[in-house]
């Protein structure tokens, strides 16, 4: 049994292959200093390394490569989904110090975490929910509107979508409250949309547990801004024997 086999299956990225990889491209320094980093944020540590590598990965257009060879796992829309929690915990890491006290109730823990991952995926496979015609973006190399880069410091929209009249939506979630500052963060994206994707027009949708008294009043004079609030539904499945 070779090494890949050894790994053909698992689920999560698998680190000790991430560091041998990334040494094998000349990246030995950087290897190195993640494998010895004791960084965590909250409770995760190795999902901290994972995502630390899988960005390095991704900087130097080497992902797809490590995945056809050491990781067939993230190929799979679980997979797909695996990658987008560990760079979502990466980023959360590089920024924890940039968090307000209003934003304290949605820093992700292990339990709302996932809620978040499972709502984004719900809407982005199901976005005729927020609006008929609604589509996901896709662009020219294929990368779908799901966390989508907008700048070289990697902030990322959460849903990039395009609606019935080909102009760009974005869609911002929050899973708890909606706040006035997230109207700031919105059109920074905005902007950053337009210059991407060379549109004259871009609209904002905000989608939230709860949207607070005063988002709703500095969304009032922006025309293109729309705000939702999502309700929660259970549904139970017997499981087999």
């Amino acid at each position: 049994m070779d090494e890949k086999d050894k790994i053909e299956g698992f689920e999560a990225f698998p680190l000790r292959f991430g560091y041998q990889f990334l040494i094998q491209k000349g990246f030995e320094n950087e290897a190195n200093k993640i494998r010895q980093s004791k960084d965590r944020y909250k409770s995760y540590d190795s999902s901290l390394r994972r995502g630390k590598i899988i960005d390095l990965l991704e900087k130097n257009n080497l992902l797809e490569e490590f995945i056809d060879n050491y990781w067939s796992f993230g190929k799979t829309e679980k997979g797909k989904s695996k990658i987008r929690s560990y760079k979502s915990i990466y980023n959360l890491f590089l920024n924890r110090d940039k968090v307000e006290e209003e934003e304290e109730e949605e820093r992700i823990e292990e339990t709302s975490f996932a809620y978040e991952e499972d709502l984004r995926n719900y809407l982005s496979n199901n976005l005729s929910v927020i609006e008929p015609g609604l589509k996901l973006f896709k662009d020219e190399n294929g990368l779908e509107g799901i966390e989508y880069s907008i700048d070289a410091e990697n902030k990322r929209v959460d849903i990039l979508s395009i609606d019935k009249n080909n102009i760009p939506v974005i869609i911002e979630l929050k899973v708890s409250r909606g706040y006035e500052k997230v109207i700031g963060q919105c059109l920074y994206y905005k902007n950053r949309v337009k210059q991407l994707l060379n549109s004259t027009k871009v609209r904002i949708v905000i989608i939230a547990r709860e949207i607070a008294p005063q988002l709703k009043i500095a969304a009032e004079d922006l025309p293109d801004v729309e705000l939702f609030e999502y309700k929660l539904s259970i549904k139970l499945e017997k499981a087999s024997s």
